[in-house]
C-alpha cells in the first residue's frame, strides 16, 4: 500500500515539475521604420565617430549642425542654438562596430542624454558603408505621435572635443554639404525613399580632409505600416 502511495506521490511531483506556464506575449514590433545608408570615400574607421543626428520639432528651417568651433556643443554637434538654427534631439552613434541610440534630455551643457539602446538592426554592407534601421517607435513610443517630418544630418568626426578653451578649428570632420550645414528635411507621412541630390545639395567626395570621414552618398528609406 505504502509503495503505491509513494509511486503516486512521485508521479504528481514529476507532473508539477514538467508544468509549463504560457509565455507572456511580447509587444508587437513597430512597422514604422527609418533605414539610413551612408557611403564614405574610404573604409569605415573603427576609431572615428559617425552620427545620424535627428531633429523632431517639425520645423524644416532648423536642424542638426556639426560643432566646428568652441564651445563645441556636445563634442561633435550643436544640440541647440537658436542663432545658428541648430537643434538635435536624438542621435545614433556608430563607434567601434557598434550602434547606440540616444535622446538629448537637457538642451544646455553638458547636454545630458538618455540611452535608448541599440537600433532594430545595423550592418556594414560594404567596408565603406553603414546601414542603420531605426524603429520610429523607439524614438516616439506610444501614445506619442510620430512627427510629420524629421531633419537629419550625417556627421562624422575623428575626435570628440570637450575643452571649451580649445579654439583649434576642427579639421577632421564631414557632414551634409560643402561646410556640413546642409541638413535635410524628410517627410514621414508615407513609405518613400530619398537619396543624395534628390532636391538637396549633391553630396560629393573631396570636401573632407580624411577619406574615412568623407561622406559621398546617402539614402533614407521611410517605411510606414508595412
Amino acid at each position: 500500500m505504502f509503495r503505491f502511495w509513494w509511486l503516486f506521490a512521485g508521479l504528481l511531483i514529476g507532473l508539477c515539475g514538467c508544468a509549463k506556464f504560457p509565455k507572456q506575449p511580447l509587444a508587437p514590433a513597430s512597422r514604422d521604420r527609418m533605414v539610413v545608408t551612408l557611403t564614405y570615400a574610404a573604409p569605415i574607421d573603427a576609431n572615428a565617430f559617425y552620427y545620424i543626428a535627428i531633429d523632431d520639432d517639425d520645423d524644416p528651417t532648423t536642424g542638426p549642425l556639426p560643432a566646428l568651433t568652441r564651445p563645441w556643443g556636445n563634442g561633435w554637434g550643436v544640440p541647440l542654438d537658436t542663432t545658428l538654427g541648430s537643434r538635435i534631439h536624438f542621435f545614433a552613434e556608430i563607434f567601434r562596430q557598434s550602434v547606440q541610440l540616444f535622446q538629448i534630455q537637457v538642451f544646455q551643457p553638458p547636454f545630458t542624454t538618455r540611452s535608448l539602446g541599440p537600433p532594430v538592426d545595423f550592418s556594414f554592407p560594404q567596408p565603406n558603408q553603414i546601414r542603420v534601421v531605426i524603429d520610429l517607435r523607439q524614438l516616439f513610443p506610444l501614445p506619442n505621435p510620430i512627427p510629420n517630418r524629421l531633419e537629419l544630418n550625417f556627421i562624422s568626426v575623428n575626435e570628440i572635443k570637450g575643452n571649451p578653451q580649445d579654439n583649434t578649428p576642427r579639421t577632421g570632420y564631414d557632414a551634409l554639404g560643402p561646410t556640413g550645414n546642409d541638413f535635410i528635411s524628410i517627410p514621414l507621412s508615407s513609405t518613400q525613399t530619398f537619396s543624395n541630390g534628390q532636391g538637396w545639395v549633391q553630396e560629393t567626395s573631396g570636401d573632407a580632409q580624411i577619406d574615412a570621414l568623407d561622406l559621398t552618398d546617402w539614402e533614407v528609406r521611410i517605411v510606414r505600416g508595412q
